[in-house]
């Protein structure tokens, strides 16, 4: 089981954990399948990945989870019925390290798009960095544009 924090406390004023200004270096391979738990000034939540459903992504969000990367962080967006997503560094130093480390897209497969789901945000093709997002609702037109069941 691997644990991360997401939201509470904010570390923008410290500086960031020197791990996470190398993105070179998060290449660990994710187990086929493990947990990770979010404990969010609204409540906790738990993202179960499979890696055969996003190879990549899993992988990504292993190294993310692992490290620390989504500690502190806040949700900066919410669309009601739609999505609530996070994933940008309150560190700037960190955001910028991340902002080209792409990962490939992974085949959308049989899985779809449906409430409670997490995918990683992306601006097309080949793009997906840090941003995650969890579907509020089934949002089934979103495996049409590409993207890819991560977890639940």
């Amino acid at each position: 089981m691997v644990a991360a924090g997401c939201g509470g406390k904010s570390s923008s004023s410290a500086s960031p954990p020197k791990a996470l200004l190398d993105p070179s270096k998060f290449t660990a391979t994710a187990p086929q399948r493990f947990t990770a738990t979010f404990k969010t000034t609204a409540g906790t939540f738990v993202v179960e990945v499979h890696r055969t459903w996003s190879p990549h992504g899993a992988d990504r969000f292993y190294n993310l989870v692992k490290n620390g990367f989504y500690d502190g962080q806040k949700v900066f967006r919410v669309v009601p019925h739609f999505v609530v997503q996070f994933g940008i560094s309150p560190y700037p130093e960190v955001s910028q390290a991340w902002q080209t480390a792409d990962i490939p897209d992974d085949p959308v497969g049989k899985l779809h798009n449906r409430r409670g789901t997490v995918d990683f945000a992306s601006a097309g093709p080949n793009t997906r960095t840090t941003q995650i997002f969890v579907n509020t609702a089934d949002n089934l037109q979103l495996d049409a544009a590409g993207f890819t069941r991560s977890a639940r």
